[in-house]
């Protein structure tokens, strides 16, 4: 596996030498971002219902911790994992979480059932259609409840303009998305049930909250 070049990101490495702070910036700051951000939040919370407050909640990836604190705030003890050593050093700073460690995602920081949900925000769509589900499954070992993820997909006024172009020979950003039935299947493959999908901002947004549980193993 080969190591990207500084400040890029891959979804094995992270961000290995790179400013986090200005990365938290660009990507938290502004009305939009922030009111994005806010709106997540609350559909994450929407997918933690049923995990009791007080409950360890394992935030991986963790980046900077701005979600480890949203976590906190709403009273849930917190373990923030990333594999990128600029991230953690800011969000060891921040200081909302009970611990945070360098960990790969595909080797857990934790015993399997030892948390009670996951909570993994803007990774799972940088990673490859067919290690998706091996990380999901990976992390879904991980705890006694739910794994709750965002992912990207298709339903959003953009899209339609993107399909657009695309129609009258222009050539717009493709990026990963993943409609309901692909996300049914995804989730069947890592042998995980959907349980719920939750629209971060529906037509606006291009992000979904998801969650996932394991099926019963069959003997």
């Amino acid at each position: 596996m080969t190591q990207p070049v500084a400040g890029d990101y891959d979804a094995r490495w992270g961000y290995r030498h790179f400013d986090a702070e200005r990365y938290e910036r660009r990507r938290y700051g502004g009305w939009g971002r922030r009111l994005n951000l806010r709106l997540t939040e609350r559909a994450i919370a929407r997918g933690l219902d049923g995990v009791p407050r007080g409950g360890l909640i394992l935030d991986a990836p963790c980046g900077t911790g701005i979600l480890s604190a949203f976590l906190r705030r709403q009273g849930y003890r917190v373990i923030g994992a990333d594999i990128s050593p600029a991230m953690l050093e800011v969000a060891q700073r921040r200081g909302a979480a009970l611990g945070n460690v360098r960990a790969d995602l595909e080797n857990p920081p934790c015993r399997a059932g030892s948390v009670d949900a996951v909570v993994s925000s803007r990774f799972m769509m940088h990673l490859p259609p067919d290690v998706r589900p091996r990380v999901l499954r990976t992390l879904a070992e991980l705890t006694s409840g739910p794994v709750v993820a965002t992912m990207c997909h298709p339903y959003t006024w953009k899209s339609f303009q993107r399909g657009v172009r695309r129609a009258l020979g222009g050539n717009p950003k493709r990026s990963p998305r993943l409609t309901r039935r692909e996300l049914e299947e995804e989730a069947a493959r890592a042998g995980l049930r959907l349980e719920r999908v939750i629209p971060v901002m529906p037509l606006l947004s291009e992000v979904w909250v998801v969650v996932l549980r394991a099926l019963p193993r069959t003997s």
